[in-house]
Parts: structure tokens; sequence; C-alpha cells
């Protein structure tokens, strides 16, 4: 049971503040039931989940300690290449759950496929990738940038840092053990 205050990730909205948990005064709401009144915090708007059917819907935030090891492990992400049907199908899935270790990759592999075709002096025509890779990446950094403590305008700043200090620390230990 979450109380007001709280935060929750409700999918396709990322992560939310529980404002109340009670009957809303809406025409459609069962006066038997009681919800929880969300406000996403990356998105205006309001929504109500019925407390009984929570459990489906909303799920805890992740921790900084999880956005951090999720972060980290960048580097060892290898893009699939699959054909068009099952990668717009599995883009969809990723941002229907709104799992930040499925979007990531959904990201990834929408913004290697842009800087492909550009690369090759192609336009990018993907009207759906650009609609997912938009919604994948906001639903993605406004759980990182909770969880970090950050605005999620911030959390491709703080990836970018990592992801460098990673690599530099990397081929310092590559560098340390071949003059062994």
């Amino acid at each position: 049971m979450y109380n007001p205050g709280d935060y929750a990730v409700v999918s396709r909205y990322g992560v939310c503040r529980i404002d109340s948990v009670g009957h809303p005064s809406l025409p459609c709401a069962d006066p038997s039931v009681d919800y929880y009144t969300l406000r996403p915090l990356c998105e205006d708007c309001v929504i109500h989940i019925p407390c009984s059917i929570s459990s489906e819907h909303l799920r805890p935030v992740i921790t900084e300690d999880q956005a951090l090891d999720l972060i980290k492990s960048i580097p060892a992400i290898r893009i699939r290449k699959v054909k068009d049907r099952q990668r717009t199908q599995r883009y969809k899935e990723a941002v229907d759950s709104g799992n930040p270790a499925m979007l990531l990759p959904v990201i990834m592999e929408i913004w290697q496929l842009n800087e492909d075709t550009v690369r090759k002096g192609r336009p990018i025509s993907r009207i759906t990738e650009a609609t997912i890779f938009r919604e994948a990446e906001m639903i993605f950094n406004c759980e990182i940038g909770h969880a970090l403590g950050c605005s999620a305008a911030d959390v491709p700043g703080v990836i970018r840092r990592m992801v460098k200090t990673a690599a530099a620390a990397q081929d310092t230990v590559s560098y340390q053990l071949q003059l062994l």
C-alpha cells in the first residue's frame, strides 16, 4: 500500500507522486472503491488507479544503486539487429513495461540506427521509432533522475560522465596490464 507523498512507477507514465488515496470526484469512479490519485513527474496529467488492482499497475521506483548499476552496464549492452516488425514490437513492449532495464537498450538501438542512417546520407523517416524513442527516453530519464536525485534533463549528462569515467578507468587498467 502506498501513501500520499510516496512515489511509484506507472507504465507509460514513469515516476508518479501519489497525491491522495480515496474516492475521487469522477462520475465514472466506483463509489465503493478507493483509488490512488497520481501525478506523473514528467507529464502534466492526473491518473486514478483503483487500489485493489494497483499491484498490476504500480511498482516501486528503482533505487540509486540500481540506477547506477544500470548506467555502469551501458558499455556492455550490445545492440541487436532484427527485422523491423520484431524490432518495433520489442520497442513497444519495453515502453509498455516502463522498466528502465528494458528501455535502455531500446533507446541505444534507436539512437544508433539514426546515427547510421545519417552517416549514410539518408534522412531519418521512421516516425514510429522517433515517437517510441521520445517516450522511452522520457520514462527512462524521469526514473533515473528521480533515483539519482537530479532532473530528467540532467540524466544524459550524468550518463555521459559515468561512461566516460568508466572507459578511462578501463583504459588505465588495460595499459597497466600491458606493462606487466
